[in-house]
């Protein structure tokens, strides 16, 4: 990490190379959050459910599609049409928001932003002694002691808990941007960090990282074990196929 800190001063960029350091596990979080998406999204897909396996994950597709909508509401841009279920997928078409910049982020980052705020309502609201992020503590050793104890307990789940599993599988899947998404988010996202940046080295502000990991790491790792459970299904349907 040293060497990274020294690497970025040797840069002579024009924000504190610190901020990188400050927010590091905020960043790891979130990339694992990204990175778990995907790999739920993709053993699901090629699992019995098919190509069809995204109606199996209608409560995420609903939430992903009414995110972009709210957030054009709340940018000022309007509505023109929005499709859930169609063949080509889910969209939701707009005019242009009346926010510059910051507007378009906003739209395209929506469905994740409200994804992980989803998964960690509904940590808190249904979360019980079986099924406890919190237990063991954070870190890799109590992320790891944390879901072995879940899966051992998976018979003995109540059907909140599985409702849980569920709206965290369903929403963790959908609720990653789509390359146009990404696209149209990429530059104006860009010039915010950069600002944001820019403005920590002279003012030293900086964002609230305790409510930002506690939300990161509810949402990992139910994730983990939302991944655990697709590689599952994965592997059953494969051995059934036979």
């Amino acid at each position: 990490m040293e060497h990274l800190l020294y690497y970025l001063r040797y840069l002579k960029i024009p924000f504190s190379a610190e901020v990188f350091l400050h927010y590091k596990i905020i960043l790891a979080l979130l990339a694992a959050v990204i990175v778990l998406s995907y790999v739920i999204d993709f053993y699901l897909s090629q699992s019995v459910f098919g190509p069809k396996y995204r109606y199996f994950l209608a409560p995420g597709v609903i939430v992903h599609e009414l995110a972009h909508g709210f957030a054009c509401i709340f940018t000022g841009a309007k509505v023109t049409s929005m499709s859930v279920f169609a063949r080509e997928g889910g969209h939701v078409r707009h005019t242009k928001s009346k926010i510059p910049i910051l507007g378009s982020v906003i739209i395209s980052l929506a469905p994740l932003i409200a994804g992980i705020v989803i998964i960690y309502i509904i940590s808190r609201y249904l979360s019980t002694a079986e099924l406890n992020v919190f237990k063991y503590g954070f870190g890799v050793k109590a992320i790891i002691k944390g879901n072995v104890a879940i899966i051992k307990n998976l018979a003995h789940f109540s059907w909140k808990n599985w409702l849980l599993l569920y709206f965290t599988i369903s929403v963790s899947v959908t609720m990653l941007p789509s390359r146009q998404d990404l696209l149209s988010a990429f530059l104006p996202l860009a010039v915010l960090i950069t600002a944001f940046l820019i403005v920590s080295k002279y003012t030293h502000i900086l964002l609230p990282m305790d409510s930002l990991n506690l939300l990161l790491f509810t949402a990992m790792n139910l994730l983990i074990l939302g991944a655990i459970l697709s590689i599952i299904i994965f592997a059953l349907t494969n051995f059934f196929r036979r």
